[in-house]
């Protein structure tokens, strides 16, 4: 688990390097959650048989910018793997998803996916998801996905009727998308931490 908050004022770029030799596996969670511009870059590296599920989580508000590449690079047979990149962007802040699987030739056998879903709380927020699939093998399972979803006038009406205020409806939002990778976090206590940063950033 990599958590990254920063002062508004401070930019960041952090480089993440992951080698995985045979029959390895790796379990990383990102929850980046600050900074004016932040950029990550996480490459995973597979020998055979390695296992890689990177999960990404990411919120940015007012003039924030963040930027995340991840890449799952299979180098031998018969490995595995999931990308998943969820991100909340509000506020005239940005978002920018790159996520990348690549299947070298001594790939055979790759079983793997590549998921991204981008929430807009509102029409000022700039958001950029791009999955990417290179494949120089056969006999492989890839495949990638790019979701962007808008928080609706008519979204905060449902809530509004119910009592609940907007600002408190984006929140439910908010906790909501990002919730499910928290989820994945086996230590309780560091989810909750992460839960709360989340809260307390909105």
């Amino acid at each position: 688990l990599f958590f990254q908050r920063a002062p508004a004022d401070r930019s960041l770029h952090i480089q993440h390097t992951i080698t995985l030799a045979k029959d390895a596996r790796l379990r990383f969670i990102l929850a980046s959650l600050g900074g004016a511009h932040t950029e990550h870059n996480i490459r995973s590296n597979l020998q055979s048989q390695a296992v890689s599920d990177i999960d990404i989580l990411a919120y940015a508000r007012g003039t924030e910018h963040q930027r995340i590449i991840v890449a799952n690079e299979f180098d031998g047979s018969h490995g595995s793997g999931e990308i998943t990149m969820k991100a909340v962007a509000a506020e005239n802040a940005t978002i920018s998803l790159n996520g990348m699987i690549d299947i070298g030739p001594h790939g055979r056998a790759t079983d793997t996916y590549l998921t991204q879903e981008v929430l807009m709380l509102d029409p000022t927020a700039k958001v950029d998801a791009v999955p990417g699939l290179e494949i120089k093998t056969n006999d492989v399972k890839a495949s990638h996905s790019a979701t962007v979803t808008r928080v609706t006038e008519e979204d905060l009406f449902y809530f509004a009727a119910r009592g609940i205020e907007q600002s408190e409806a984006r929140g439910m939002y908010v906790k909501g998308f990002l919730g499910d990778l928290t989820a994945k976090i086996a230590d309780a206590a560091l989810a909750e931490q992460i839960m709360a940063a989340i809260g307390g950033k909105y």
